[in-house]
């Protein structure tokens, strides 16, 4: 073991971890209520829409935004938050995101009085630092280094020096069953049945993983009671579960989700409880309990010892019936995990009590490449081998910290891992885009391996002779503007162009799925204001995003407005190739690339892509579309 790299690793959670915490502390302390709209970590004045009970007699409240409904922000469930009102003697609660659709969010109340609960003043839900999330890499890390378990030694010292050890290359045996995979498909899941220790499915866009995945979780089940699965996010964590469910696996959802009252609901803990026979016990001592509790609160001030001797009475019956319920309810619990055949969480969620003793013979992480080493690990002790998924060429986790970048931080397990070990199976066979689309980032990104299934390889948008459009807008004055409050960068003209195009592509468009992705989030919030407050699009299903943010997501139809224009050709952070491979492989029928070449082509890669274009696809200039 190399005490250096894990003691980098350790350094870098503390860094991380300050780093946001000195994020928080000064947009909380030193920004007005519209800084922080505009941060995205406030939703203010709130209409509380109902109040309920979660498992373990927390109390949910569910929140409904009023204002600012087009804006983006960084609420995700699993979070950390406050909801409060703003009078000066008024209710504060802290507690954890638990769920969010749209303009709706569900919060658990870990803290604070409950009892009449926001009755007046203006209620606003804000985000804070949660340090849980690094506390739980911390203690991880020591774990690790202080395992003596063979699978984890193994792992480590394969982490340490990849190719130093010679993990035996599997052979992949004969599948009896008839899956709905294809040919490469079949050897990936064949060959990760008999893996010892470390496998990984690299899947590039569009190429099935998540169908492999679930297909070989299905073959596993039947030689092993249980698996994990976990994913860095609760959106891959909650999509991976749905899956398994459709396919009849017996599915727990453990922690918070992102969709419930969708697809998912019904996989949750609290949920699977409230239906199971035993609820309506538990239910009933609660009842009791409570009835108990309100029968005590009766004597107020002066009462006789007669009284005194009643209101103890209930007081004790109203404890003991909670601690039964509390029992019941864990008994429960334990029950419906023990029953469960895939139990999907999050990496951070997999360190949850309800999780704690158990052990797995498999982990399966799905997005790997998105996430960071100390996650992975929490999950990767619970298990006796680990298979990842996921595309190392994409877009690594999220750091902020320059000082955690510099300690390697942002290189993950597959990023380490996905090179130099023989049971790597890459998909080759894609399923989602032209095969103009898929061309550049085939050459540029994956060796040329990627193939196109025929049903897609020629589909494209009813009467549009162009799947691949690059639209430079080079000497057209659209020029980029820096916004120095969100240090980030937006183009008008390059929205206006958009707008002008699809206008004249509408009746094409109309049954089209349509994205506008862009690398910056000002141009983001830009676009979505002037959507919001224009009827052009009215009739379109057109949503617009974040070029991160669309990781994992496809339309028929995306714009990439890729917004640098200067004359000293600078453009940050487009240098980053796995953003490019993301942003160009999105599109199922029609790419349309916005941006001045004679920026962004001072980087290779974009050069590269420009004469690609003009040479394979249609290279159109931006005066086609000036309005004079």
């Amino acid at each position: 073991m190399k005490p250096d790299r894990y003691q980098n690793l350790l350094d870098a959670i503390e860094a991380e971890r300050a780093s946001e915490e000195a994020y928080y502390n000064h947009v909380g302390q030193q920004s007005t209520l519209n800084q922080k709209v505009g941060a995205g970590i406030i939703w203010p004045n709130v209409k509380v829409v109902r109040k309920s009970f979660a498992l373990g007699e927390l109390l949910e409240v569910e929140v409904e935004r009023t204002k600012y409904l087009d804006l983006p922000h960084k609420f995700k469930s699993g979070v950390s938050a406050i909801i409060y009102s703003d009078l000066e003697d008024g209710d504060l609660f802290k507690g954890v995101i638990s769920k969010i659709r749209k303009t709706k969010l569900h919060i658990i109340i870990t803290a604070g009085r409950k009892e009449e609960l926001f009755e007046r003043g203006a209620i606003h839900v804000e985000l804070i630092y949660d340090p849980r999330p690094y506390m739980v890499m911390r203690d991880t890390m020591n774990n690790v280094i202080q395992s003596k378990d063979p699978f984890i030694t193994h792992l480590r010292a394969l982490l340490d020096d990849p190719e130093s050890l010679n993990e035996a290359l599997i052979t992949p045996g004969l599948l009896k069953d008839n899956l709905p995979l294809n040919d490469i498909q079949k050897k990936a899941v064949s060959s990760c049945l008999e893996i010892q220790n470390v496998g990984i499915i690299h899947g590039p866009p569009g190429t099935g993983k998540t169908t492999t995945l679930v297909q070989l979780i299905r073959m596993l089940i039947r030689n092993e009671k249980q698996i994990l699965v976990c994913a860095p996010s609760n959106n891959a964590t909650d999509l991976i579960a749905e899956i398994c469910d459709q396919h009849g696996l017996t599915t727990l959802r453990v922690g918070n989700v992102t969709r419930i009252g969708d697809e998912i609901g019904h996989l949750t803990l609290d949920e699977r409880s409230r239906n199971h026979p035993e609820w309506k016990r538990i239910k009933k001592v609660k009842i009791e309990a409570e009835n108990a509790r309100n029968e005590a609160r009766k004597y107020k001030r002066s009462f006789g010892q007669e009284e005194r001797r009643h209101r103890n009475e209930m007081h004790r019956e109203a404890k003991e019936l909670r601690k039964w319920a509390r029992e019941l309810e864990d008994r429960l619990v334990e029950e419906i995990i023990r029953e469960s055949q895939v139990i999907c969480t999050t990496l951070i969620g997999a360190a949850s009590d309800r999780l704690k003793g158990l052990t797995f013979q498999t982990v399966i992480i799905d997005e790997a490449s998105q996430a960071l080493e100390p996650e992975c690990w929490t999950a990767i002790l619970k298990a006796k081998r680990v298979i990842f998924a996921g595309d190392h060429l994409q877009l690594p986790p999220t750091v902020k910290s320059q000082t955690a970048k510099e300690l390697g931080f942002e290189k993950t397990m597959l990023d380490i891992l996905a090179d130099s070990i023989p049971n790597t199976f890459l998909l080759t066979e894609q399923y989602r885009m032209h095969a103009d689309i898929v061309a550049f980032p085939n050459i540029s990104f994956y060796k040329n391996q990627l193939i196109s299934n025929a049903k897609n390889e020629s589909w494209t948008i009813k009467d549009d002779l162009h799947p691949l459009t690059l639209i430079d807008t080079s000497g057209c004055g659209h020029i980029e503007i820096f916004n120095p409050e969100h240090k980030s960068y937006r183009n008008p003209g390059e929205y206006d162009l958009i707008q002008l195009h699809i206008s004249r592509s509408e009746e094409r468009y109309l049954g089209n799925t349509i994205g506008i992705i862009s690398p910056y989030a000002e141009q983001v919030r830009f676009i979505r204001s002037s959507i919001s407050e224009s009827r052009a699009f009215k009739s379109l299903d057109l949503e617009v995003n974040s070029i991160d943010g669309f990781q994992g997501q496809e339309k028929d139809i995306i714009y990439i407005s890729l917004v640098r224009s200067n004359d000293a050709g600078k453009i940050g952070f487009l240098s980053d190739t796995r953003r490019l491979n993301v942003a160009l492989t999105r599109a199922k029928k029609k790419l349309v690339i916005v941006g001045d070449i004679s920026t962004i082509a001072s980087n290779p890669i974009f050069e590269a892509l420009a004469q690609h274009i003009d040479r394979f696809g249609f290279y159109d200039s931006g005066w086609s579309y000036m309005e004079y």
